[in-house]
Parts: structure tokens; C-alpha cells; sequence
């Protein structure tokens, strides 16, 4: 079956887990990967101050849209205890079965709609999500055995 829209690659791969100070130094130790930025999300509304929830870690830049942005190619690490979406099941899976969070493709930004059109066409539910901080849009759903997936894109932040 021939793909009828591109994606450009990986752009995360995303682990809940349950220490995160630990596989944060782990991944940063023992893998060389680079800390890219860290936010504490307990409630919906960042806490400049807390301790993190979600930790990003650069694997690689990329010479894409979206890497040109801001967002190299990551590592996240989710406080599946404390995080908020991860408390809420906003996306991935149950902790206590998989480590597995979600897996992150690239789009191109020009495609966005196009590939949002497709899959709501196959009958598979959506849902999106904005994120400004690294300029970029996301959309998430589910394959046939329940992993979540997200195609993210460039998206300039509005002022």
C-alpha cells in the first residue's frame, strides 16, 4: 500500500516513567543525549518553579521544518504519577503494561489538514493539541491494538 502522505520521520518517541530524575540522568549519562527543556504540569497551567513532570531529551537535530523550529528530535520522559495529561489518559498507555507512552512522526506543516482529513475519513477519532513552546501543532489517535500515535508539524506560535 503506497503512502499518499509524506511523513518526514520520527520526532518523538515518548516513555512514562516512574523515576524521573533517575532515567532523566540515566539518558543523559549513560546515552550522551542533551537536556532540550523540562516543565513541571501537575494542573493544565505550567509551574515555572516545580519540580518536572516532563522532561524532553535531544537525541539529534534535524534539518527539518519542525527541527528548524525548535524541536529536535526527542527523547520525553513523562512522570506518569504526576503529569497531568498522563493522569487524565490523555494519550498513551495504562504504565503498569508499557513504558510506551506514544510515538511522534513528522509531518510537513503543508500537510497537516490534508492528513487530519485523511485519517478522519478511515473513520479513526483525532484529537489535537497546540504546543507554542516548541512551535509546533499536533494531532493523536490510536492504532488497531491501542498505541497512541501523533503526526506533529512546524507551527509558528501566534503572538
Amino acid at each position: 500500500m503506497q503512502r499518499t502522505l509524506p511523513i518526514t520521520g520520527v520526532s518523538e518517541v515518548v516513555l512514562s516513567v516512574a523515576d524521573l530524575p533517575k532515567m532523566r540522568d540515566f539518558y543523559l549519562q549513560v546515552m550522551g543525549f542533551d537536556l532540550h527543556s523540562e516543565v513541571s504540569l501537575e494542573t493544565t497551567d505550567p509551574d515555572p518553579s516545580g519540580e518536572p513532570t516532563i522532561t524532553f531529551l535531544k537525541i539529534c537535530e534535524t534539518d527539518t521544518p519542525l527541527g528548524r523550529g525548535g524541536h529536535a528530535q526527542l527523547l520525553a520522559l513523562i512522570d506518569y504519577q504526576r503529569h497531568v495529561y498522563a493522569k487524565q489518559r490523555f494519550v498513551g498507555h495504562d504504565a503498569s503494561k508499557s513504558t510506551l507512552n506514544h510515538l511522534a512522526f513528522e509531518i510537513p506543516p503543508d500537510t497537516f489538514v490534508a492528513h487530519a482529513k485523511r485519517i478522519d475519513e478511515l473513520g479513526i477519532s483525532l484529537s489535537f493539541s497546540d504546543f507554542p513552546a516548541m512551535n509546533a501543532r499536533a494531532m493523536f489517535f490510536e492504532d488497531p491494538e491501542g498505541n497512541t500515535l501523533e503526526l506533529i508539524c512546524y507551527h509558528k506560535a501566534e503572538p
